[in-house]
């Protein structure tokens, strides 16, 4: 990429106004409004996975419902066999098995009382209530993670009482048969409303925040490692007291992201987003309206964390009904084929602030040596390309900018240096790769999906 070009683009970033990184979705239907569901990724239908939650309804809003999400519309599934209405509830997916767990629930009877004792599973037809020898005992308001590296689903803290919340302190995990607790020498100490996510990176399970109802938040960061809990020591700036926050694993670009919560000495809510690396804290650009006891969840097929629902709006007691998603990648649309296969753009890493963003346009003829990318602020409705001699191929941005880049067999690097300018945090960078193939159609080119890029810090 010559100066002239980067100083194009340069000009191109500088001349607009930034978006937010979190964007409100508009679904063509929705579950009513929830808290304290569970929501986790589904691989087999690439659809988000929701079950549970509290409606607010008076005198009893608890839900049994199975919701599924995959990204412009919610759709209530009809189980076969379905638990009983749950709240305070977190929802994995455990791969080795291919079926979806959740553990236990607040007591939903008018007056609380002690906290339900069940595992349930669903195997994306019914629900089965699992009997196991040894259980938690009970629980509501707790963390939960599905550990890949050891293949257990980790669960931490909790509300064993709705009516005398005195929170948990226990390390349990479940194998598909049974739960353990697991004696550890270090401890986050008594905790509900933690926010907790599995960080495949570094094989650990990160937990951040909750509260002691008997003493108060804490901002601590929690690494476990199937065998101890251990407080990591993190340079920098990290998040704010909060409980009632959550926390997913983008496993694209290999951070946690938080967002939520409240303030626990004031309940005011918190709004703001951190990514952690696994070593440190960054806070990244933020517009989602604050909220505690949402449900949060990384869909890897479309590169995004979606956040439905939890307690919000004026004063705080609004039950949310709304829809957002968080990425800084995104896949538009798909290529057409030439002599190398349907190219395809990638980010191999996330467009910040004074870094370079690099993206890959793969499966390029590989007798070529150059082709063209794309670079734009705005994406359009999928245009067939069939007029110009490309038929199949279809363009998916504006042609603000295009950078003749080399390839060599079939790949081509696409590196971009993002200036320090504040005002581009969260714009969104839209980019589609065009690949030189003189006989497969009468333009000689074919096309690459396009992709989202959107700047943080």
């Amino acid at each position: 990429m010559n100066h002239r070009t980067t100083s194009s683009l340069a000009v191109l970033l500088l001349a607009t106004t930034a978006a937010a990184q979190w964007q409100q979705a508009t679904p063509t239907a929705s579950p009513a409004g929830r808290s304290a569901a569970g929501m986790t990724w589904n691989p087999t239908t690439g659809a988000l996975l929701m079950f549970g939650g509290d409606t607010g309804a008076f005198p009893n809003g608890a839900s049994n419902e199975t919701w599924s999400y995959d990204g412009s519309t919610w759709t209530l599934l009809t189980p076969t066999v379905s638990p009983n209405p749950v709240v305070g509830v977190e929802l994995v997916h455990d791969p080795v098995r291919g079926v979806f767990v959740f553990y236990g629930s607040l007591s939903t009877s008018f007056f609380g009382g002690p906290s339900i004792d069940q595992t349930w599973e669903y195997n994306g037809t019914t629900w089965t209530q699992i009997t196991t020898v040894n259980s938690p005992g009970g629980l509501g308001l707790y963390g939960m993670c599905f550990d890949s590296a050891r293949n257990r689903t980790v669960l931490y803290g909790g509300q064993p009482n709705s009516f005398f919340p005195i929170a948990a302190n226990g390390t349990w995990e479940y194998n598909g048969t049974d739960w353990t607790q697991v004696t550890t020498v270090g401890s986050p100490g008594p905790l509900e409303r933690p926010a907790m996510c599995f960080h495949q990176g570094i094989g650990r399970t990160v937990l951040f925040g909750g509260i002691d109802p008997q003493t108060g938040g804490v901002d601590t960061t929690w690494l476990y490692d199937g065998t101890n809990w251990t407080a990591a020591v993190v340079p920098g700036p990290k998040p704010a007291v909060r409980t009632g926050a959550k926390l997913a694993y983008d496993s694209d670009r290999g951070v946690c992201v938080l967002t939520g919560g409240v303030d626990p000495t004031n309940g005011n809510q918190i709004v703001d987003s951190w990514e952690f690396d696994g070593t440190a804290w960054t806070q990244v650009a933020s517009t989602t309206p604050g909220r505690r006891d949402g449900m949060l969840a990384y869909a890897p097929n479309r590169r995004r964390v979606v956040q439905f629902g939890g307690i919000g709006g004026t004063g705080g007691f609004t039950t949310l009904a709304d829809t957002w998603e968080y990425s800084m990648a995104r896949v538009i649309g798909t290529g057409c084929a030439g002599g190398g296969g349907v190219p395809e753009l990638r980010a191999t890493s996330g467009p910040r602030l004074g870094q370079s963003y690099v993206q890959d346009l793969t499966n390029l003829n590989p007798t070529i040596g150059i082709a063209v990318v794309v670079l734009s602020l705005t994406e359009t409705p999928a245009t067939p390309l069939a007029a110009i001699g490309m038929p199949g191929c279809f363009a998916y941005v504006t042609p603000d900018v295009l950078l003749t880049v080399l390839a060599a067999s079939g790949i081509a690097n696409l590196p971009i240096t993002i200036p320090t300018t504040a005002t581009l945090n969260g714009l969104s960078l839209f980019g589609q790769g065009l690949g030189l193939d003189p006989t497969i159609n009468p333009a000689g080119l074919v096309s690459s999906n396009a992709l989202e890029g959107r700047i943080g810090q």
